[in-house]
């Protein structure tokens, strides 16, 4: 099968990875090449050259105050380049609306998965168009799909997200620390990730990119003590020799996260999830690989973590092999094949 994969153009498609997007965007095109399946990435031009990567604009624009122009004249050039090329289907996997009102009357079908909430320009287009046979609709979970459905003429399906379970391998020996990574964004919750470490008197190492720098001097940099260790944005293969020692990976999310891969792969290593019930996160963990918080405060958050820090390493990891990247890329490709 030919693919044409369209990814979200303002960050590269490269390690390490600014989020969760990003690392799902190049993990399903590497599985889909595995798979045997011919892609064209349609994505950020310093992605990863692996991906088989067209793209139109690198960091150019990208600060410009008027980037929304140069962004919207992207899109466009990627659907031009789609509509001149042979490819059996389009994966659109951008927040952008140009490729959903595109793909009303594109020549071959749009699958697009939706990473983000109901919002703006996107929700109008998804609202607008979503009656289009032509156009396909894919969701992370069964809670954010509700989240969609009231804008869904023809509805969507849900395909969980996926882990590279080689990539991931189990690798967690002992319990010396807590670990955290992600975006340092306020929405995230790092500050009540800290809080809840210094409750319970453990040791936190976390990690990942600083995309809110007066969050992180305002409310991270005066929380920390000696026990907690900032480790800078790290590759993948980094962030895993920091689970060996991994007592348990929090997550404190403060909104209705659409999946949460970083649980996913930490489970995958065999570190248990201790987190707040938002968004998908009842959907990831069962009884021997996470706890769940009665409530979303710090004290409850503390009690969650220690309930997680026993939980078995080898227990954990058979779970997390439910949301395998292997998985998740053939339901795709089934999907796909179901519309052609």
């Amino acid at each position: 099968m030919k693919i044409a994969v369209i990814a979200k153009t303002r960050l590269p498609i490269a390690e390490p990875f600014r989020g969760g997007l990003e690392a799902f965007t190049y993990a399903l095109c590497k599985e889909y090449i595995c798979l045997g399946h011919k892609i064209t990435l349609y994505a950020h031009a310093d992605s990863d050259p692996e991906l088989k990567v067209k793209g139109f604009y690198g960091d150019e624009h990208r600060e410009h105050e008027h980037f929304e122009i140069y962004e919207n004249d992207e899109y466009l050039s990627i659907l031009e380049d789609i509509e001149q090329n042979d490819f059996d289907i389009v994966h659109n996997n951008s927040t952008h609306e140009l490729p959903i009102l595109w793909g009303v009357k594109a020549p071959i079908p749009v699958v697009t998965t939706i990473h983000t909430p109901p919002i703006s320009k996107l929700k109008a287009a998804v609202k607008i168009c979503s009656g289009s046979e032509n156009l396909h609709f894919v969701m992370p979970s069964k809670s954010f799909e509700a989240t969609w459905q009231p804008y869904m003429t023809n509805g969507s399906i849900v395909i969980y997200n996926g882990v590279d379970m080689v990539k991931w391998p189990l690798v967690r020996i002992s319990r010396d620390y807590l670990f955290w990574f992600g975006r340092i964004v306020h929405a995230k919750g790092l500050d009540i990730v800290i809080d809840a470490a210094h409750e319970i008197n453990m040791p936190l190492k976390f990690a990942g990119p600083l995309d809110d720098k007066r969050y992180f001097d305002e409310q991270i940099s005066p929380r920390m003590t000696a026990n907690d260790t900032y480790l800078g944005h790290l590759k993948q293969s980094d962030i895993q020799l920091h689970m060996k020692g991994a007592a348990a990976m929090i997550n404190a999310v403060r909104w209705e996260e659409p999946f949460g891969l970083t649980n996913i792969e930490a489970m995958s290593s065999g570190v248990p999830i201790a987190g707040f019930d938002r968004g998908a996160f009842l959907e990831l963990v069962n009884m021997e690989s996470g706890v769940v918080a009665e409530q979303k405060n710090v004290k409850s958050l503390a009690k969650a973590i220690a309930a997680a820090i026993p939980l078995e390493s080898d227990k954990v990891r058979r779970h997390a092999e439910t949301f395998s990247l292997r998985t998740m890329a053939k339901r795709y490709i089934n999907y796909f094949e179901e519309l052609l």
